[in-house]
């Protein structure tokens, strides 16, 4: 960088006078980038034009007077996808298919250019669409796709693609996922009879361990201990990144032991299917709970009938959070549901309490009388 001529092969200068200065900073790798222009003969004119290239570009740099590329949405989520940082995302796949959506109602638009009225417009027309399932979006996936949206605007704002993020003033939409949907043993024994044997036994699995799908389908039998009957799951297996250990109840003892026997020595994974790993028994679940009779279960609602059978055997709740992975007591409580069983169970101990506590005061008899000299009263029960 600097002013200068060229020089042949004895060392001597030839040419015009060059100038050499920085004009703008790469916005991905934060690289200052540099020109070169001819000036003219007069080395003066050259010191002249040099300094006044400086000048412009400490302008740029101090007063953010550099202009910006105005990129348009679509090339922000294909940039957002190329880097690291996204790939080693679990959902990194669900982003590629959140993106889509994206890019179909922004991708066109220069990403300057959205504006929050237009987001707010995204969200209620998604939640008049039909997703491929046939069913409407929920309000959890429109603000999965509006925190994804958020999430590339924050990037490209730290690397100074954008100026502002027009996300930050639209509010999530209010949801409402909880779900009490459990299932008795009589009806999970109907759905069992009607899933092939590969599917049964990543259900089987999901019902008495409250594993979730994704951690039952991608387990390998390095996490597996058939001696001592536990699983243990790692921190990359986890979606809370935290390890856990999961006893195995006899059932399932059962089930491992057998498929132990039967897997191939070059597969790892435990649930297979025709000697491929499983990816999905969604439509086998599906199909098993309409012959079944089933009406609105979800695979996922295995892991609530685990919380709530668990907690009416008489598990603390400490225990049955750290066998599922709950971190906090709100999430467990969500997946904790209380029927009519419970609150008749809850009627009969709060009768038995009644019932000792009246004894218990007619067998200790009347207080004593004050010294004003009235007589005790029994003290009402509560």
């Amino acid at each position: 960088m600097g002013v200068y001529r060229r020089k042949d092969k004895n060392g001597r200068p030839y040419g015009p006078w060059i100038i050499q200065y920085p004009y703008a900073v790469d916005p991905v790798t934060g690289k200052v980038k540099y020109t070169s222009e001819k000036v003219g003969q007069s080395k003066r004119l050259a010191d002249l034009a040099f300094a006044k290239k400086m000048l412009e570009w400490e302008k740029k740099k101090h007063l953010g007077l550099e202009a910006r590329k105005d990129y348009s949405f679509g090339e922000l989520v294909d940039w957002y996808l190329g880097l690291p940082v996204a790939k080693k995302k679990r959902s990194y796949d669900k982003d590629e298919q959140r993106s889509k959506t994206l890019k179909e109602f922004f991708g066109q638009m220069k990403a300057s250019g959205v504006k929050p009225a237009m987001i707010e417009s995204f969200q209620q027309e998604m939640l008049g669409r039909k997703s491929s399932r046939a069913t409407s979006y929920k309000p959890a996936t429109v603000n999965r796709m509006l925190a994804l949206m958020k999430r590339i605007y924050n990037l490209a704002l730290r690397e100074e693609l954008v100026e502002k993020n027009p996300c930050f003033k639209v509010a999530m939409l209010a949801e409402n996922n909880k779900r009490d949907r459990v299932i008795s043993q009589e009806a999970f024994n109907r759905l069992l009879s009607h899933l092939p044997n590969y599917a049964a036994n990543i259900v089987l699995t999901a019902y008495h361990t409250g594993m979730r799908s994704g951690e039952i389908i991608n387990l390998t039998w390095d996490r597996v201990n058939l001696k001592e009957g536990f699983i243990d799951l790692r921190e990359e297996d986890t979606k809370t990144n935290e390890p856990r250990r999961i006893y195995l109840p006899n059932p399932l003892r059962d089930l491992f032991s057998r498929l132990s026997k039967v897997r191939q020595i070059r597969q790892n994974f435990v649930f297979t299917n025709r000697g491929m790993p499983v990816r999905s028994i969604r439509s086998a679940f599906k199909t098993a709970c309409k012959k079944a009779g089933i009406e609105d279960f979800r695979i996922h609602d295995l892991r609530h009938t685990f919380n709530t059978n668990m907690r009416k055997a008489g598990a603390h709740r400490s225990v049955i959070m750290k066998i599922t992975g709950h971190k906090t007591g709100v999430m467990f409580e969500r997946y904790n549901t209380v029927d009519a069983d419970d609150a008749r169970l809850a009627t009969r101990l709060y009768e038995d309490y009644l019932g000792l506590q009246i004894t218990s005061s007619l067998l200790q008899g009347p207080s004593e009388p004050k010294k004003t000299g009235q007589a005790g009263l029994l003290n009402p029960l509560i």
